[in-house]
């Protein structure tokens, strides 16, 4: 294969001026080596000209694209072997994906998180498949038979509107054409790598035709998962990291006559693989004192899985008017369960044992309208969108009775030592410092004087189902005596054995006594105390837009667009009794986390935003632009917070500037500076507040400002080698309200300027003509800077690990080679073939109530083969 044509030159007979009639060879000058626009020698500017893309919803000359925008192609899949987002974000400037959990991943735009847990919110970048908008845990879907992935960065409120806040990203499958074509491929690697792909496309009549392809995708895990606890026995206790996940699509096109086709598909998704992993940095793990990357864990997890089951139909219509006008209907109706049951302690200690899982049933109906109107000087879009989202999640919060016993100690000790300090401060006459100093000496404060009589009594209790401790504890609060008694031993000393030797029973005086039902005794270890969330949501969303790119002259063109949005939420909370009182097992006890409510909300949000773009041709070859753009996202509810009152709308105004060119008929250029500012980020944090026995991921609105410039460089050394540079870098100040942090320290609200980061892509293609076949050998090394550190409340349990604040250095490349035929591809690669292992994030819901945070590390050295045969 000539290397023009690997670097994505279309032949100028493929040119079509209208989307409904486009063929797709979508190609940026943000894209990848394997896709690099270049003007080689001997080519003329018309070969540029048929470089499309439709990240504007038209086709259009890459050189007069004013937008920041990158795309992966399919032949980079193919040299790079990705399959999922999380593989190719390292290639595009400012852009990343974050798949530690695929129910649950999230879309980094310019370092701008999108939330992923609530699905009372929404995404700040929105996600698109084959037109159709994809919600939270629908939007990681894997690449199989994929045309091109687009990235577009920074507000698209005016063509893509929903939640298009700070980007999108345009996934694009194959469609049907008229000649037969198919393929099968395999993929083996280390860690028992298994892929399997196939895709065939039959012409079943004149003018009807029919593509399908399946994908097939499995890897054991990286960390032998060494738990073994009772409550397995018979269940699969997944190792750390494994995946399995299957997906297909079957696409029929009915090409109705030469203006107007028809497109039906049907999309299939099926994941069941380990849950996201908890690698416990805690001195109750089983690495503990050890490095994070050992090679065995304890997650002991009941019934651990992360899940999805999910499939789409979407209907296309394309028709073209004249040769002006042209219009495109899409309709889609999406559905997807989802299960997500994770480790949340990162040991095998059955009294720290906590889990999490997050059910979603959720579906979405899509429809978009669209006109495109084109003639010498106007190239305009229009049209209308809506959709109607129904959402049910259960969030289930698990913990064996050894666990709650332990939460229900921490509020023993918080009562009993109360009980300290009122009678200290009734036997020294008042509870403050000054009172403390008279009666103890000088520099006593009272708290002070608490801690040392608390300390000295053998408090605070560890956990109330120890022997000793409890005794102490009965002995020390005046309980002795009566428990004695009512033991049939009066008179007798209250010791730890005598507590072992009755059990449940001094737990059940002590606990009658004082009206908490919730002190229970051994008799309950074991057994599992659930407390559930339950949400349902329906959310209507609509817009009309309209896009207008007018030429002024032959080089200066203008664009101004607008879009009006409009979002209506109901949202609904329903949190019932515990397990141990809806079952009975121990009647009249309250919840340990939520609070039992049953209570529902609804709001509505709607906004105009736009875009107004310059751009001028300074030659064939040179562009520059100018873009001020507003986006939108609208507010929600936190969905495991209950409030009547919803968080507030993300708004975002970006100001760019940009140039696009071809220097020295051998290096491509993209270069782009901006200023965002964005207002009510929706951000989640882990939040311990006050009275809460533990941290919950809660939802809070943050300002920010961020500076940035992205650069993406490609030299086209000779005619068969190209190299490449992607970095970013970017400077941000946090605007951020009071909030409590995940150890329930209250951070208070602060504007904070961070250190300006620094990220690089370097990548290269070489493609050697030893005259037999053609050989490509493609590398990359990714560079990102660790700014874990400049977390606002980073917590002290993070701050412990430091590999946490390790920078990421990524070597991946692979070499293949293809026959004469072009028919047959061999393919050797290698990934992370340093080997390096950063922590790539750290949970901590119970680290401050029971000592136990984990973390998520990525996998190390991997390597295999494919093999590729075309029919």
């Amino acid at each position: 294969m000539p290397l023009r044509s690997h670097m994505g030159f279309a032949d100028p007979k493929q040119k079509k001026h209208l989307v409904a009639r486009a063929v797709i060879a979508a190609l940026t000058l943000a894209t990848l080596p394997a896709n690099t626009a270049l003007a080689q020698d001997g080519e003329s500017e018309k070969d540029l000209e048929v470089i499309t893309v439709t990240a504007q919803k038209r086709v259009q000359n890459i050189l007069k694209v004013p937008v920041t925008v990158g795309t992966i192609s399919e032949d980079l899949l193919e040299e790079t072997g990705a399959i999922n987002l999380d593989e190719v974000d390292k290639f595009i400037p400012g852009f990343d994906f974050d798949d530690k959990s695929m129910t649950q991943a999230g879309v980094t735009m310019r370092g701008i998180e999108s939330i992923n847990i609530s699905v009372g919110g929404d995404p700040s970048t929105a996600t698109f498949y084959d037109d159709v908008y994809m919600p939270r845990a629908a939007q990681n879907v894997m690449f199989s038979d994929m045309a091109r992935i687009e990235v577009l960065k920074g507000p698209q409120g005016t063509l893509f509107g929903r939640n298009a806040a700070m980007g999108v990203v345009n996934m694009v499958p194959k469609s049907p054409f008229a000649d037969f074509d198919s393929f099968v491929k395999t993929t083996v690697g280390t860690d028992n790598l298994r892929r399997f792909e196939g895709m065939v496309n039959i012409p079943l009549s004149e003018n009807v035709y029919m593509r399908a392809n399946a994908l097939s995708n499995s890897q054991d895990g990286f960390i032998d998962n060494i738990a073994r606890p009772d409550w397995n026995q018979g269940s699969k206790v997944w190792d750390l990291g494994a995946r399995n996940h299957d997906a297909a699509r079957v696409a029929f096109l009915w090409q109705i006559s030469e203006v107007t086709d028809f497109q039906l598909s049907y999309d299939w998704d099926d994941l069941k693989q380990a849950p996201p992993m908890a690698v416990g940095t805690s001195e109750h793990a089983y690495n503990s004192g050890e490095t994070p990357f050992a090679s065995k864990a304890e997650n002991d997890i009941r019934d651990g899985v992360e899940s999805r089951d999910m499939y789409g139909i979407t209907a296309k219509f394309n028709h073209e008017f004249n040769d002006q006008l042209s219009m495109k209907y899409v309709l889609s109706y999406r559905d997807w369960e989802t299960e997500n049951r994770e480790d949340e302690d990162g040991t095998a200690d059955i009294t720290r044992y906590f889990d999490t899982s997050n059910e979603e049933d959720s579906d979405i109906l899509y429809t978009e309208l669209q006109f495109n109107y084109i003639d010498d000087n106007i190239n305009a879009v229009a049209g209308f969108s809506y959709s109607k989202e129904k959402v049910n999640q259960t969030t289930e919060l698990n913990m064996t009775g050894d666990t709650a016993a332990r939460l229900v100690t921490g509020n023993l000790n918080d009562f009993i030592r109360q009980g300290f300090a009122e009678q200290i401060a009734g036997e020294i006459g008042g509870n403050s410092d000054a009172h403390a100093e008279a009666a103890f000496g000088p520099g006593v404060t009272f708290d002070g004087a608490v801690n040392a009589f608390y300390r000295a009594s053998d408090f605070p209790m560890d956990h109330m189902w120890q022997a000793d401790e409890w005794a102490n504890a009965l002995n020390a609060l005046g309980y002795a005596d009566a428990i004695m008694a009512g033991a049939g031993m009066p008179g007798q000393a209250l010791t730890a054995d005598v507590v072992t030797a009755t059990g449940d029973l001094t737990y059940d005086i002590v606990g009658q006594q004082l009206g908490i039902a919730e002190i229970f005794g051994p008799s309950y270890s074991g057994t599992f105390w659930q407390e559930n969330i339950h949400n349902s949501g329906d959310f209507t969303n609509w817009g009309i837009f309209a896009d207008v790119d007018y030429s002024v002259t032959d080089n200066w063109n203008v664009i101004a667009g607008l879009r009006y949005s409009k979002d209506k939420k109901d949202f609904s909370w329903l949190i019932p009794q515990n397990s141990y009182a809806a079952d009975s097992l121990r009647p009249g006890v309250n919840n340990l986390i939520f609070m039992p409510v049953d209570m529902s909300a609804e709001d509505e949000w709607d906004k105009i935003t736009g875009r107004l773009v310059t751009s001028y041709q300074l030659s064939d070859d040179h562009m520059v632009f100018a873009s001020y753009s507003t986006g939108y996202k609208s507010g929600g509810f936190d969905s495991l917070t209950p409030n009547e009152i919803s968080f507030e709308p993300e708004d975002t105004t970006n100001y760019e500037l940009g140039y696009k060119g071809i220097l020295f008929n051998a290096l491509v250029a993209n270069v782009s500076v901006y200023y965002l500012e964005l207002d009510n980020l929706q951000n989640t944090v882990d939040s311990k507040q006050p009275g809460s026995p533990q941290a919950v991921p809660t939802i809070i609105n943050e300002d920010r400002e961020i500076t940035g410039l992205e650069l993406d460089v490609r030299w086209s050394v000779s005619d068969s080698l190209i190299l490449g540079l992607m970095s970013e870098i970017r400077s941000t100040e946090n605007i951020t309200p009071e909030f409590y942090n995940g150890e329930g320290e209250l951070i208070a609200a602060q504007k904070r300027s961070h250190d300006a980061s620094a990220n690089y892509t370097l990548t290269l293609d070489w493609m050697p003509d030893f005259g037999v076949g053609t050989t490509n050998l493609h590398v990359d090394y990714i560079y990102l800077e660790n700014i874990n550190d400049q977390q606002v409340g980073l917590e002290d349990y993070k701050k412990a690990v430091s590999e946490y604040f390790k920078d990421t250095k990524n070597l991946n490349a692979r070499l293949s080679w293809s026959n004469e035929n072009d028919n047959f591809e061999l393919g050797l690669w290698g990934k992370n073939l340093l080997d390096e292992q950063v922590i790539t994030e750290i949970g901590g819901l119970t680290a401050d109530v029971i000592g136990t945070p984990h973390g998520r590390i990525n996998r190390g050295f991997e390597a295999g083969i494919d093999m590729k045969y075309t029919f």
